[in-house]
């Protein structure tokens, strides 16, 4: 309610979905997480009278009251005692606005949400992935890093210290023999201590806060633009290789919170050191000036010549990688061919490829590391030499502790300079992982989701007018200028030989594919006019191969619908006929699935997956050959059952076995994409001769059986 007063408009259905909202009320923190997914900014307000009658030009709110409610509070009319709250009750309606006295709602009220646009953040949403995003997340972080940087600085200044503290030591202490100079030194060193222990422990705690919500936010945004992708990027991407190019985020993220962070900070000690050391000897400290741009010269120069290598390492590690999760996707044929001889060659091909080019590219970064080591050393002793060399041969007077001093701020100098020099290296392999990430959660996502589409209760009938559909890269189509009626409420089958396009059918209805020709209506309505989520929500599909996630079995039936209670659960699961083998389980629903839902058999699992397709009360239910993996009690249970669940809803279904389309209401034939005829079963025994080839091929024993019968009766 409070999202529509800003122009969103969101359901209690969709919210429950996209976040996974139990039963319960959601707690502030909950309800501003769920708020923000949505371009809106939920913030708590203090709950005294006055304060509630300034926020009038900041309404709505969400009042939150003792008793447990929650009302919307929408307007603040008058002044002082007299003022006068609007307010609306979801026991109500939005239709029904309450007027009631401000004083009485701060009574009775426990906290204040107050809801507003946040058109920043939501531009910041839509912004495609890349260095300019990234740089918006770390400035959602300015204040934290604006106390880093003070904490930063002061342990810059106090880095003097040390060089000081020698030199003062050595020129005056030791010179003079002064025991009193030599205790205040101390004391003010162990001063000095105390405080930089102490900045330091605020600046790593501030960083690791600030570092933790940007890896929060860089995570859940890569992996919510890799869920709203389309089907056709996941079927033609290789599993590994999607995987290696997700996972370069972690590179991403250690640059951000890790190497970039340092460098900058640690960088800040230049600002103070590098004055400090012209002040001791302008000659000297440009000397180290000079070997730290040499260092950085050296990485440059060979910097091309790395991401070269590193790149061509980078593609062989993604084919490594998508060998390794195909053979472990494949892992029961590869046993059960004996293929691992095969598979053993094929992964030491694929090592050997990976390791030479990786090996090439670490030749290269040794070279920069090689070179740049010495240089590190000439910062510090070689500069101290230098200055030793210049004072006993030109007579220039260098005092000891001044020297000692000058090599203690150098050795501070040259870990921030080398910093610089592999920062460059490791910029460039973040930037590479930025483009490999982008390439990925960049790409066009589904058309249709959140589009303002059509949210009318679906009924369930279909109609496919003239549809013309082919797969990319496919030479002929999958469906070609197939039209057919599908009444709401009917049983409705679909058959044809391997390749005839009935799945295809069953993808188009889902919205999976809306590049096709032609029309598909359902109720009437153009199915690309309908909000993707909601025609999804509102359809039920089991497929020949249904996946089952880790978890028991109860968190697999109500995986759609979170708040199903245990009677619900039950029901979907009697309608599957999962219920009598499920109840012979030690644990009953309780029970865990493993990981490929080894601990279950085909029937099984196919019965469980029918049963999460019945939870949400589909008006539409597709079964994809479902019940193809099931044993002949498993099936005989499922189709005994199928005019109870079709009863109500429109049921699609899809068989290579007609047997199980005996009683639809009405048979779909398909040959090569085209529509070769529809009726019932006995209207195309008589007429159809593909139907009728068939059935007669996979009813052979009845037939056989049947004439012998007669022929004995004779």
């Amino acid at each position: 309610m409070a999202a529509r007063h800003h122009g969103v408009h969101l359901s209690v259905e969709q919210l429950i979905r996209e976040h996974g909202l139990g039963p319960e009320e959601p707690e502030p923190r909950q309800v501003a997480t769920v708020a923000a997914a949505h371009g809106l900014t939920a913030g708590q307000a203090k709950l005294c009278r006055r304060d509630l009658a300034k926020l009038a030009p900041c309404l709505p709110a969400l009042i939150r009251l003792k008793n447990g409610n929650t009302v919307l509070l929408t307007a603040v009319a008058g002044k002082g005692e007299s003022a006068m709250a609007t307010v609306l009750d979801p026991a109500v309606g939005e239709a029904t606005p309450l007027i009631s006295e401000l004083a009485r709602i701060a009574k009775v009220a426990e906290s204040v949400l107050l809801i507003r646009r946040d058109g920043e953040r939501r531009d910041e949403a839509d912004q495609p992935f890349g260095l300019g995003w990234l740089v918006g997340q770390v400035m959602m972080e300015r204040r934290q890093f604006r106390d880093v940087a003070i904490a930063a600085a002061m342990m810059s200044v106090l880095a003097l210290a040390p060089a000081i503290f020698w030199q003062l030591v050595v020129d005056r202490v030791l010179a003079h023999r002064s025991l009193a100079t030599l205790n205040v030194l101390v004391g003010g060193m162990a001063l000095v201590i105390a405080v930089d222990m102490l900045f330091g422990y605020a600046r790593r705690t501030l960083i690791l806060f600030a570092t933790a919500r940007i890896d929060a936010r860089l995570s859940t945004y890569v992996f919510n633009r890799l869920l709203d992708l389309p089907i056709d990027f996941f079927e033609r991407t290789p599993t590994g290789v999607l995987t290696r190019d997700v996972n370069e985020i972690w590179r991403i993220r250690t640059f951000l919170t890790g190497q970039l962070f340092g460098a900058v900070l640690d960088g800040m000690v230049l600002l103070v050191i590098l004055p400090a050391m012209f002040w001791f000897s302008p000659g000297l400290a440009a000397v180290v000036l000079a070997l730290g741009a040499l260092m950085v010269a050296i990485v440059a120069g060979l910097l091309p010549f790395i991401r070269r290598r590193s790149t061509r390492a980078f593609l062989a590690e993604g084919q490594q990688n998508a060998f390794l999760v195909e053979t472990v996707q494949g892992v029961r044929t590869v046993k059960s061919l004996a293929l691992e001889p095969r598979q053993r060659q094929g992964w030491d091909r694929h090592v050997a490829s990976a390791v030479r080019l990786r090996r090439h590219a670490g030749v290269l970064a040794n070279l920069a590391q090689t070179l740049i080591a010495p240089i590190e050393k000439l910062m510090t002793t070689g500069v101290i030499a230098l200055a030793a060399y210049a004072a006993l041969t030109a007579g220039d007077p260098v005092y000891l502790g001044t020297l000692m001093a000058f090599g203690i701020l150098a050795q501070r100098v040259s870990q921030p300079l080398v910093q610089l020099a592999h920062l460059i290296q490791q910029f460039d392999e973040a930037n590479r992982a930025v483009r490999t990430v982008a390439a990925v959660v960049n790409q066009a996502p589904e058309e249709g989701r959140n589009a303002g589409g059509s949210h009318a209760p679906l009924k369930g009938g279909i109609e496919f007018e003239s549809v013309r559909f082919r797969y990319p890269g496919a030479a002929a189509p999958a469906l070609d200028r197939l039209s057919f009626t599908v009444t709401s409420g009917s049983l409705f089958g679909i058959m044809g030989r391997s390749g005839s396009g009935k799945t295809t059918i069953t993808r188009l209805l889902q919205g999976l594919h809306r590049n096709y020709e032609g029309m598909i209506r359902i109720d009437g309505t153009d199915i690309r006019a309908i909000d993707l989520d909601h025609l999804r929500r509102s359809t039920g599909v089991v497929l020949q191969d249904s996946f089952l996630f880790s978890g028991t079995i109860r968190d697999n039936i109500a995986a759609s619908c979170p708040t199903a209670g245990f009677e619900q659960i039950a029901m979907a699961a009697r309608m599957a006929g999962a219920e009598e083998f499920i109840e012979r389980l030690p644990r009953g629903y309780d029970t865990v699935i493993e990981e490929g839902s080894a601990n279950l058999s085909g029937g099984q699992r196919q019965r469980i997956a029918i049963a999460r397709a019945l939870i949400t009360d589909p008006k539409l239910l597709i079964l994809d050959e479902a019940t193809s993996a099931l044993d002949p009690e498993s099936e005989s249970i499922v189709n005994a059952n199928l005019r109870r669940i079709a009863h109500g809803r429109t049921v699609v279904v899809i068989s290579h076995r007609l047997a199980s389309l005996v009683a639809a209401d009405a048979i779909l034939v398909l040959d090569q994409g085209n529509a070769v005829d529809a009726g019932r079963h006995m209207e195309l025994l008589e007429r159809c001769d593909l139907y009728r080839r068939l059935w007669n091929q996979q009813n052979r024993h009845t037939t056989y059986e049947l004439d012998h019968g007669v022929m004995a009766a004779e």
